[in-house]
């Protein structure tokens, strides 16, 4: 008994004195779960149009400004590479973007705002944080799982007569259903049976609805992670971890491998992923495949490599649109209501690809294998448990989702919808580096208040 108070008592002036703060409370956690839920209300989606980016811009500044205030609270800053090569990635992009706004006026431009929410852990030095885990995952579980309902909403409200007449407002913006993916695995996590089948419900009637097959494949990989890594929450199981690791490796380099194989021979590439994705979109799923418009993107998009360099790129000073108005299979469809008949880029890794060539492409490959690996070490530790474990666990698994959407659309240029991604990542990174407060850690702490007051000398 006194062995026990001693260690409690040791282990609260510790935590005492290395936090300095709750990161529950912190203004870049609150501040991104506010962006969430705004984007879940945001049915018509207004904030997707892009017509001034002012939106943008304020989330931008935001970032910016709470990144500046934590570097002067703590001033240090911990280097950690996935983060650094993130934040260069906002640097260079954002940089290129004011230069071509200056010289050109051109709005016009391929900043990810988002990854800077990651790359504010740089700033957050280690034993600086307490990290509530348990409230974070409750509250976590049940966000994503509203956020279903209201992507559910969307697919039913889009379609109406109502809105069809109104451009741009019938169109369900599939690129939130990852929350989705989210949800469902944070559920299947922490065991919530009941929610978890509530969430796959609500999940397939939307995919009735809105037919993707981003969606059937982001859970494809997802789900089978999230069960593994269920059995290293309840104890430490290598061959779940092992296995979870394989599948998001896979994707990975998947995700990283059939733009270059696009590139050099995609007439062969090109078939194979035609009839693939027909058969999922169209087939299974009753929807109708597009299939043939965004491979006739991304042969515009190789051949601009073509012009630019295979090494660098456009570095930085092309677009990230292709005018696929101007070829003669497109023009009576796609030139319509769209200016010059441009179409944007559909893949992240393309964009990266053809703005910063080989070099770049292989950076930003690194930069998500560094996140994978970096959770997946954290996983093999044996002092890692309870809510922790499933904080690191559903970053993988945002990440392997976010691979699967940066591959088929632009989606780090809809900062609200990839918001929810990064917000993951900074806190399994803060997590790995800060003292984690669990529910068994409060149980513990409580029995050690209790055992104080019955040996407390009476009278």
């Amino acid at each position: 008994m006194t062995l026990t108070r001693t260690l409690g008592s040791l282990h609260q002036q510790k935590v005492s004195k290395s936090a300095t703060a709750l990161f529950n409370n912190l203004g870049i956690y609150r501040f991104c779960i506010a962006v969430t839920v705004l984007d879940f209300l945001d049915i018509l989606n207004v904030l997707d149009r892009h017509t001034n980016n002012y939106e943008k811009y304020i989330y931008s500044a935001v970032i910016l400004g709470l990144m500046f205030a934590y570097f002067l609270r703590w001033k240090r800053v911990d280097i950690s590479f996935a983060p650094i090569i993130f934040l260069f990635f906002f640097i260079f992009t954002g940089w290129a973007f004011v230069i071509k706004f200056l010289t050109l006026d051109l709005r016009e431009g391929y900043v990810a705002a988002e990854t800077m929410v990651f790359a504010i852990a740089l700033f957050i030095p280690p034993n600086s944080i307490v990290l509530d885990a348990h409230k974070i995952v409750k509250l976590l579980t049940y966000l994503f799982s509203v956020g279903t309902v209201f992507y559910l909403v969307e697919t039913i409200v889009k379609p109406l007569d109502v809105l069809s007449s109104v451009v741009g407002l019938h169109e369900v913006m599939f690129t939130k259903s990852i929350i989705c993916v989210l949800a469902l695995c944070l559920c299947i996590l922490t065991g919530r049976q009941i929610l978890a089948l509530f969430v796959a419900v609500i999940t397939a009637i939307a995919l009735a609805l809105r037919p993707t097959s981003t969606l059937v494949l982001a859970l494809t990989c997802c789900l089978p992670i999230a069960f593994a890594l269920k059995l290293r929450v309840s104890g430490f199981r290598p061959t779940a971890v092992l296995l979870s690791r394989t599948i998001a490796m896979g994707t990975l380099f998947l995700a990283a491998a059939i733009p270059l194989l696009l590139y050099f021979f995609f007439d062969d590439i090109a078939s194979m992923i035609y009839v693939a994705e027909t058969y999922i979109k169209a087939d299974l799923l009753g929807g109708h495949s597009n299939t043939d418009f965004r491979l006739a993107i991304l042969r515009l998009s190789f051949d601009a490599i073509d012009r630019t360099s295979f090494w660098y790129g456009s570095a930085l000073t092309g677009g990230v649109t292709v005018p696929l108005g101007m070829l003669p299979e497109w023009q009576g469809w796609w030139a319509t209501g769209n200016v010059n008949g441009q179409a944007p880029i559909h893949s992240d890794f393309v964009i990266v690809f053809v703005l910063m060539g080989i070099l770049g492409y292989i950076l930003f490959a690194l930069a998500f294998y560094l996140v994978l690996k970096n959770r997946f070490r954290e996983l093999a530790r044996r002092d890692t448990r309870g809510s922790g474990v499933v904080l690191q666990a559903i970053a993988i698994i945002a990440v392997v989702a976010l691979l699967i959407y940066c591959s088929d659309e632009p989606y780090l240029a809809y900062y609200n919808h990839s918001n929810v991604v990064w917000l993951l990542l900074l806190i399994s990174e803060v997590a790995m580096k800060s003292t984690i407060i669990d529910r068994s850690e409060r149980r513990y702490q409580t029995a050690l208040s209790r055992e104080s007051l019955l040996n407390r000398p009476r009278g």
